[in-house]
C-alpha cells in the first residue's frame, strides 16, 4: 500500500524544486504587500473609486500561501507568520 504525501521527501529534486517554488511565492507576496501599502486608498477625480485592488490580490495570495505546506513551513521556520495577517 502507498501513501500519498503533500510534501516531497526532503533531498530529492521534487523537494527542491518545491523550495525554490515556494521561496518564489514568498518574494511575490512580499512584493504584494509593498505595492499595496504604497498604493493610493482612492483613484479617480471627481468621482472617486475606492482602490481595492491591492489589497484583493494580497488576499488572494495570503490565502493561497495558508495552503501551501512549503510556504506555511518556510515562514514558520523564519518567525514570519505574520506576512499572512492584514
Amino acid at each position: 500500500m502507498s501513501i500519498n504525501s503533500a510534501k516531497p521527501i526532503p533531498g530529492t529534486d521534487a523537494y527542491w524544486m518545491a523550495r525554490h517554488e515556494a521561496f518564489a511565492f514568498i518574494r511575490r507576496l512580499e512584493r504584494a504587500i509593498v505595492v499595496r501599502n504604497q498604493a493610493p486608498i482612492y483613484v479617480g477625480g471627481d468621482d472617486l473609486i475606492e482602490n481595492t485592488g491591492p489589497w484583493e490580490r494580497v488576499c488572494a495570495l495570503q490565502d493561497e500561501a495558508r495552503g501551501t505546506p512549503m510556504v506555511m513551513e518556510i515562514l514558520g521556520a523564519q518567525l514570519r507568520l505574520k506576512l499572512l495577517t492584514v
